[in-house]
């Protein structure tokens, strides 16, 4: 495994990508270039070795050394795991399976990492001084600043305790609930613009034979003959996007979000003019105004003009990109045509 630490200037990534570089393939990145390429030829070379010590760290500069415009330097952090998997990784993917958040902390500068997951109101663990058991929990409990890296997840903290250098990482993948509703022309292309952002997807359709028998794993599909009864059923704090082939079934599965009211984003593919009808048809089904603006219609990122699926489907991905976490769209700064 190859982890990616103290960033000094520019660099591909972001401190605590990682990689995991077998034999004949690798997964993850740590950022591509010939700073990735160099670091599978060094851990490949320490699997040939059955190196000792399990670990080490190296340094790269991104410059002339490298051949690359970053221009920064980093410092690689290598370690060599047996055939078996250690027990943290099943204790850790355990957790996350159930979607309970936890901090991995680990001892960087043994021969042998002593690596220990704190979890939300755990005992303190003998293995681990007090100082970094606080500053685990404070990290778990969001008292900590930590930077986050472009897909929304906390980089590695660094602590020094005792003599010994220290990572703490919150290790809580938590896609953020995404339901779509529509797998048309352009709901096709969304949902696979979706597939490795960080969301959780519900797809939603009420027609047969539309939905994909396969799909990505951040994905499910529900094919219902009530598509509005899934807003019902949806996490709290989720973000809407609806595209279906009917606008009557695009105004029902509005009127059970705006009701229920503790969404994060709500977009509706659509022109001013299908924005409007639907605020004054909400209106008259006792949508308040003040949730009625809430209501991202048209949508999709401006600058990324044009109708064909692919390109609608490109501008909305980029807007919930752009856009997090999602916070409130003043639709009043829109125009032109929403992409029906």
């Amino acid at each position: 495994m190859v982890t990616l630490r103290l960033i000094l200037g520019s660099a591909p990534r972001e401190s605590g990508c990682r990689m995991l570089v077998t034999a004949s393939g690798a997964f993850g990145s740590i950022g591509g270039g010939n700073l990735e390429y160099m670091a599978m030829q060094k851990a490949r070379a320490m699997l040939q070795e059955s190196m000792v010590p399990r670990q080490m760290h190296e340094p790269y500069g991104l410059g002339p050394a490298l051949k690359q415009c970053c221009g920064g330097a980093v410092r690689l952090h290598f370690e060599v795991f047996s055939g078996d998997c250690p027990a943290w990784v099943t204790s850790l993917a355990g957790d996350l399976r159930q979607q309970k958040p936890c901090v991995l902390v680990m001892a960087i500068d043994r021969p042998e990492p002593l690596r220990c997951l704190v979890g939300e109101d755990e005992p303190a663990s003998a293995a681990l001084p007090p100082q970094l058991w606080k500053a685990a929990q404070d990290l778990l409990h969001g008292a900590a600043t930590v930077a986050e890296a472009d897909d929304g997840l906390p980089v590695l903290a660094e602590l020094e305790v005792a003599g010994e250098n220290w990572w703490l990482q919150r290790m809580a993948p938590q896609p953020h609930p995404l339901v779509l509703f529509g797998a048309g022309h352009v709901g096709q292309q969304v949902a696979r613009l979706l597939q490795g952002l960080p969301f959780a997807v519900t797809w939603v359709d009420s027609r047969p034979d539309v939905l994909p028998s396969t799909v990505a794993a951040n994905m499910r599909t529900v094919r219902t003959d009530d598509p509005a009864a899934e807003v019902a059923a949806a996490a709290a704090g989720a973000i809407y996007v609806v595209m279906t082939h009917s606008h009557a079934l695009d105004e029902d599965i509005c009127r059970e979000i705006l009701r229920r009211g503790d969404f994060c984003w709500l977009g509706l593919i659509g022109s001013t003019t299908k924005r409007r009808r639907f605020v004054h048809r909400l209106q008259q089904r006792g949508i308040a105004a003040d949730q009625l603006e809430r209501l991202v219609c048209p949508i999709g990122l401006p600058g990324i003009d044009g109708k064909q699926p692919a390109t609608i489907a490109l501008s909305v991905a980029a807007q919930l990109m752009k856009e997090k976490p999602w916070i409130r769209v003043n639709n009043d700064a829109r125009s032109g045509y929403g992409h029906q």
